[in-house]
Parts: structure tokens; C-alpha cells; sequence
């Protein structure tokens, strides 16, 4: 594979554990030190797409680490039904959400920004505004029913699926009070653009006080961009417990994002009411756990189900957040 990617002698290889979708290795060699993925959550079709577009992006000058190419050109390897990707280590660190200071969230919305600009410049033109896809309260109910018996059968219960089976009863309870708030999928949201898809702390490096690289384009595709703005914002400065979002934090990064490209206030009152029902009906963790026998997410959940009630009990201060 190194040879493959002309990345000279391998000299030392070293797993990375961070990251649910792909595996992971850093790659010393007598070139330099080297990122190598193999890729499992796209396809090579997938792939290839967001390989051109962070070429282009780099090309721009945005800091997107630039995939390597093999002596033929791709810049995939396939190899025994497996496909694998390999980049310059991209130095820097990660850093929390909550450890930035206003005035640096607001610049992570502004760099949000310019990589939206610069995307709608370098990749297919895509429609100014689509259908986005709402669940029925009752596909969660049916969600809420199947994880409760899972919980239940469980020869023995650990704490975690005790802690299911409450959350699930108040989540039901949820659904009733709120389902007629349900937002309508019969309407064309917008603007849309292509957007990175996981625009978070773990896909983000700082180095000498910027950021130097944004990771992991997987899940590149085109959607409304508003969208991408508030689930970012609600994936950086969420505390993980009942405190919710750190909402001084949330409004500097939309105001950064809007110092750079204009989204109107109803795009984004609407994409954050979208979000607070995807969270009301999403149970993915649960999945994972009960269908896969994969607790890595477990800790998701619970954080989730913090952030649900209180964002539930806050939605009018959340909205204005984003527009204020």
C-alpha cells in the first residue's frame, strides 16, 4: 500500500482510535509522516467525488488535506474488495467546542463559510432548495417499541439498559405532547449547497491559533446549508449534560457563518426546528447497541437524551440564538 501511494520505507505504523466509520493508521516513512484510511463508510464512486473536491479546496488555498495519488492517477487504492486513501499528516490539534472563546467561534463560522462558497465554485451546480426528509411520529413509536423489548429481554440488565427503558418512556411521552409539531416535508427548503455533512471538533485541527485542516469529507453532499450550520453549532457547543447548548457560543459561530455568506433568519429558524424534531424521533445509538451489539455510542445516547429535554424546554432561546 505505501508503495502504492509512493510514500517511501515504512518505518513505523500506529492505529487511530478516534473515528466510528473508517479504519485508521499514521504512517511513518522516510518521506514524511502520512495519513492512511481504509474507507467503509462510501463507495469509491463516493470517494473519488470527495477526493476532487478537496483537491480543488486545497488548490483553493482552505486548509483541506489533499489526498495522494497512485502512479496511475487514483487516488483510491483497491485492493482484495477493500478500498484505501492516503493523505499528508495534517498537523495541528483538536480542540472542544466549549474550549474556544466567542470571538474563535465566531471565526469557525466564518470558516464554515468560506468552504461553503468555495464549494458551490468547485463541485456540480445543485438546486437552490430541496425536500428534506421528515420522520413520522409513528416510525417512532415503532423505533421506541422495538428498543424497549430489546431492554426488556436482556437476560441481565446493566445499568445502561435501565437507563434506556426510562428514556424511552419519557420519549414516548415527548412524542405525544409534541407530534403535532411535526415540521412539513411538503415544502422546498433552501438555499442549498454542498456541504461537508460532519463539520465538528473531531474533523477540525488548530495549530498557532487557526485551523489548520478540516478532516474527514465522507459524508459531502448537497443539502440546505442552514442545515449544516445548526447541527455543527449543536455538535460543537452542546455540554453533553442537562446544561444543553452553550448558546453564546452557538450565536457567535451562526453570526461568523452569516459575516460570510448570507442565510436568511427563517432558514435558519426553520432548519433548527427540523433538527430539535430529528432529535425527538432519532435513535441511531440504540440501534447500534441492540441490533449491532456495539456500545461505542452508548455515551451518545445519554448525552442526546440530556440535550433533548433541555433543548426541548428551551426551543424560543435556541432559535433566537441562531438568528440574533
Amino acid at each position: 500500500m505505501a508503495a502504492a501511494f509512493g510514500l517511501g520505507p515504512v518505518e513505523n505504523v500506529e492505529v487511530i482510535a478516534a473515528g466510528l466509520m473508517n479504519r485508521n493508521w499514521q504512517v511513518w516513512t522516510a518521506r514524511g509522516v502520512f495519513a492512511v484510511k481504509q474507507i467503509l463508510d462510501i463507495d469509491a464512486t463516493a470517494a473519488r467525488r470527495q477526493h476532487a473536491a478537496t483537491r480543488a479546496l486545497a488548490e483553493r488555498g482552505r486548509p483541506v488535506p489533499a489526498p495522494l495519488a497512485t502512479a496511475d492517477g487514483d487516488t483510491l487504492l483497491e485492493q482484495a474488495g477493500h478500498i484505501y486513501a492516503a493523505a499528508p499528516w495534517a498537523r495541528g490539534a483538536h480542540r472542544e467546542g466549549l474550549d474556544l472563546s466567542v470571538p474563535e467561534a465566531a471565526a469557525l463560522g466564518a470558516v464554515l463559510a468560506d468552504l461553503h462558497a468555495d464549494l458551490a465554485q468547485v463541485m456540480p451546480i445543485v438546486p437552490e432548495t430541496m425536500r428534506e426528509p421528515v420522520t413520522e411520529p409513528a416510525t417512532t413509536k415503532d423505533k421506541i417499541d422495538r428498543y424497549t423489548a430489546a431492554a426488556a429481554a436482556r437476560p441481565v440488565r446493566d445499568g445502561m439498559d435501565e437507563f434506556v427503558l426510562d428514556r424511552l418512556r419519557v420519549r414516548r411521552h415527548l412524542l405525544a405532547q409534541v407530534g403535532h409539531l411535526r415540521p412539513d416535508d411538503d415544502v422546498d427548503v433552501g438555499p442549498c449547497g454542498w456541504v461537508h455533512g460532519d463539520f465538528q471538533h473531531l474533523n477540525v485541527l488548530y495549530a498557532d491559533g487557526d485551523v489548520s485542516a478540516v478532516l474527514d469529507w465522507d459524508r459531502l453532499k448537497p443539502r440546505p446549508l442552514a442545515a449544516e450550520v445548526v447541527r455543527s453549532a449543536t455538535l460543537l457547543f452542546g455540554f453533553g449534560d442537562e446544561r444543553g447548548l452553550d448558546l453564546a457560543r452557538v450565536q457567535a459561530f451562526a453570526a461568523g457563518y452569516r459575516s460570510r455568506r448570507k442565510v436568511a433568519d427563517e432558514a435558519l429558524t426553520d432548519a433548527v426546528h427540523r433538527l430539535w424534531w430529528e432529535r425527538v424521533c432519532d435513535t441511531w445509538q440504540l440501534r447500534r447497541r441492540y441490533e449491532h451489539a456495539d456500545t461505542s455510542c452508548d455515551h451518545l445516547f445519554r448525552s442526546a437524551e440530556a440535550l433533548l429535554g433541555w433543548w426541548t424546554a428551551h426551543r424560543p432561546q435556541v432559535a433566537a440564538a441562531f438568528t440574533g
